[in-house]
């Protein structure tokens, strides 16, 4: 078994190199859900809002 060393400057870079990487794919994923319920979402519950707050 080999015991390797990782001095703290470079596992202080691998940990955020790791954390960015897992962090930047979890927004992209979070856009384009939220692109596609925009453009698949229900146009109805829209419609409703807005009839709703008009005065006349």
């Amino acid at each position: 078994m080999f015991i390797l060393y990782i001095d703290p400057g470079t596992g202080s870079l691998l940990f955020q190199a790791l954390l960015s990487g897992f962090l930047t794919i979890v927004v992209f994923f979070k856009r384009i859900i939220a692109f596609i319920k925009l453009k698949f979402g229900r146009k109805e519950e829209s419609n409703k809002e807005d009839q709703s707050h008009d005065p006349s």
